[in-house]
């Protein structure tokens, strides 16, 4: 579930978090999001439609000002972890990796894909992997199932987790895969065997580990999300994420492809429209922005530099 789901609604009949309404801003009439709707869509597709690109666009346009401030380390890693053995994993417990770091406040693992050497193929519903924080006994995060065939495979992820320790997990007694062992980087630093190799990572210690005989490669990086920031901060973006609504319907209504009463609107109008919801929107993100100490992620986010003045009396 995103952590801005249901925090600003359309209408009082569906319950805000925020207490804040689309129906609320000005301008905004009730009938306005059904007609703008494009051919084959209903009220809730083109609400789900504006409410998800609100959010997009002020997530950019957060990122965009942090940046001007602050160095934003958007990649702290990225790895492969595994390589694999000539022989087939016949343990029979719970068999993967097990990827440890410690993360700044603001960031996130993401798994792009996950590589399998298979005996043999499985069809539907597929190969099953699941993702645990820590291990097996630990909190089951998310599942895949993937079909695939004899020989090596990639099954893509593209999944964030937001754990230090994140397990992934295949049973070998009912998929068979070749043996994995650690992928050995030249780095200078690790700590490094077949089954584990440690590396520091800012103030802590970071590792991946061969779970029963292994079996999976994973393809990950560790990233700072601007994103997360955001959600962890909501409350405080409340006002901006109402504003940047208002703001998206104006530009739906504009340059919407249906027109009537209620979406043709006058060149003067519309720039009217757009200008206060811009205005409005852009004053909102000041207030809110400058309400944050990113100083308490300098990992994620280090400062540019430190301009000070001095008054110097003649």
């Amino acid at each position: 579930m995103t952590c801005y789901k249901d925090y600003i609604t359309l209408n009082r009949y569906n319950p805000s978090r925020s207490k804040l309404y689309a129906f609320d801003l000005p301008g905004v009439e009730s009938e306005v999001l059904e007609l703008i709707s494009k051919e084959s869509e209903d009220l809730d597709n083109v609400w789900e439609r504006i409410y998800s690109n609100a959010w997009s666009n002020m997530v950019s346009d957060i990122h965009n000002y942090v940046q001007t401030k602050f160095f934003v380390n958007q990649k702290l890693l990225s790895r492969e972890t595994s390589e694999f053995k000539t022989d087939y994993n016949s343990n029979t417990e719970l068999a993967g990796v097990r990827i440890q770091f410690d993360l700044p406040r603001y960031a996130k693992i993401h798994v792009v894909s996950i590589e399998v050497f298979a005996e043999s193929g499985s069809g539907s519903p597929g190969v099953f992997i699941q993702f645990y924080e820590n291990d097996e006994n630990g909190e089951l995060l998310w599942e895949l199932d993937q079909e695939i065939e004899a020989g090596r495979n990639t099954i893509f992820v593209d999944k964030d987790f937001e754990v230090d320790k994140l397990f992934v997990t295949y049973d070998p007694s009912i998929f068979t895969f070749k043996e994995t062992q650690n992928k050995y980087y030249n780095t200078g630093y690790p700590t490094w065997n077949l089954t584990r190799c440690y590396y520091p990572c800012f103030g802590g210690e970071a590792s991946v580990m061969q779970i029963n005989g292994g079996g999976l490669n994973i393809v990950f990086d560790v990233y700072c999300s601007v994103e997360k920031f955001v959600c962890q901060n909501l409350n405080l973006f409340a006002k901006t994420f109402w504003w940047k609504i208002g703001q998206e319907i104006v530009i739906e209504r504009r340059y919407g492809n249906r027109l009537n009463q209620y979406t043709t609107m006058t060149i003067e109008r519309a720039e009217e429209l757009t200008n206060f919801f811009q205005a409005q929107y852009t004053q909102a993100l000041n207030n809110s922005l400058q309400s944050h100490n990113l100083y308490e992620d300098p990992i994620c986010f280090e400062c540019k530099g430190i301009v000070s003045t001095t008054k110097i009396i003649p």
